[in-house]
Formats: structure tokens, C-alpha cells, sequence
């Protein structure tokens, strides 16, 4: 080998270089990159493509908002009868002493509807009732149960499906992993057991390009 040094060549036995005394370390032999697996063991298989997660489709989701919606209607018209208002909401103009109560009935409402959905989607349940009872497991693009802040985050961008005059939920029909806007918004997708006949390698869900 030669000194690092000053240059001279000296054994690879030695220790030190005999003209300048610098400490010698020998070159560690290079292993090369990819090793040819020993004769008689076969490759490690890689893991099987396993199958696509199954998407919820337009009319069960449609199901679960009736479900829903059947849930809450009976507090929600207590909450009327006992400030005095009409059990549903009607056309029928306000006076100026029900404007308050009203406003309430509605912000109480609002924050049901919100606790409903936060928590039972991002419970263990995964799911509001109604989606429990047809299936319907809400989760992340990875598959994965899904924070109290998501699902908020879910159902307050469904005002933006209300406000497009529902065209937010008919998203759930041509999206590759049938999300609706407020699906895309909050990063979320909702499955149903049973695989897909579309295979995707590891069983992994794949991010919507759209969103």
C-alpha cells in the first residue's frame, strides 16, 4: 500500500509508514453491491397483490343520510316542541319572538349533527349508525381509522356539496374511489367489506389523484 502522506510504498503488514511514521490502516475489501444468493436458495418471494378495498356506492351512502336523518329527527323535534316551534322546518313566516328560538333550535341542531358525525367516525365504530347498519366503514386514502379533527373537517365541508345544489354528492359517481367533495376536501374514503375486482398490489388504497 502507499502512505496517505508523503506518498511511499510500503508492505501491507506494516503498521506505520517507514519514512514519515503515519499510522497505516489497510483498504477494507469493497463488497459488491448485489450479492449472487447462494447455490440451492431460492429468491425471497415478493409480497402477493392483494385485493382493491370496495367503495361505497351512490344509493347505499343515500341510505345512510335517511337512517341518519330518521336518528336525529326525534331529538331534534323535542328541541322544537319545547321552545314552541313547528316539529320540521316550514315556509311560514317567523315572528319577531320566535326569530331567537329559532336561531337556537338551529345552532343546536348544527352541533348535534356535528358531534354525531365527528364521533362516531372517528370512534372504533368508524361509522355514524347508519353507516354501521349498511356497512360503510369511513377512513383515511390509507385505509386507516380516521381523527375526531378529519371527520369534522367531513362534515362541515358537506356545506360545500349543499351549496353546489347536491352536485357534491353525485361525485360518488365518477371518482375512481367513489368520493363525493366533501370525501376529496377531508382526504376520506368510505368502504364496504368484500374486495374489489380490481386487484392493487399490497392491498393498498391509492391516494385520488383529484383531490
Amino acid at each position: 500500500m502507499y502512505c496517505s502522506r508523503c506518498g511511499t510504498w510500503t508492505p501491507d503488514s506494516a503498521f506505520t509508514c517507514a519514512r514519515c511514521g503515519e499510522p497505516l490502516t489497510p483498504a477494507a475489501p469493497v463488497r459488491e453491491a448485489a450479492e449472487a444468493p447462494a447455490p440451492g436458495v431460492e429468491p425471497e418471494p415478493s409480497a402477493p397483490a392483494g385485493p382493491a378495498p370496495r367503495y361505497a356506492g351512490f344509493w347505499r351512502r343515500l341510505a345512510t343520510m335517511f337512517v341518519d336523518g330518521l336518528v336525529l329527527f326525534f331529538p331534534d323535534a323535542i328541541l322544537r316542541v319545547s321552545l314552541g316551534l313547528p316539529t320540521v322546518f316550514s315556509a311560514h313566516v317567523l315572528r319577531q319572538d320566535e326569530m331567537g328560538r329559532f336561531l337556537f333550535a338551529i345552532a343546536v341542531s348544527t352541533a348535534t349533527w356535528w358531534l354525531y358525525c365527528g364521533l362516531l367516525e372517528s370512534s372504533a365504530w368508524r361509522g355514524t349508525l347508519g353507516q354501521q347498519l349498511l356497512g360503510i366503514r369511513v377512513g383515511d386514502r390509507g385505509g386507516r381509522r380516521i381523527s375526531f379533527a378529519r371527520a369534522t373537517a367531513r362534515y362541515f365541508a358537506q356545506w360545500l356539496s349543499v351549496m353546489l345544489c347536491g352536485i357534491g354528492y353525485l361525485f360518488n359517481l365518477w371518482t375512481r374511489h367513489r368520493q363525493t367533495l366533501h370525501d376529496m376536501v377531508a382526504g376520506c374514503v368510505l368502504t364496504v367489506p368484500g374486495p374489489s375486482p380490481e386487484p392493487v398490489p399490497g392491498g393498498m388504497i391509492i391516494a385520488e389523484h383529484s383531490s
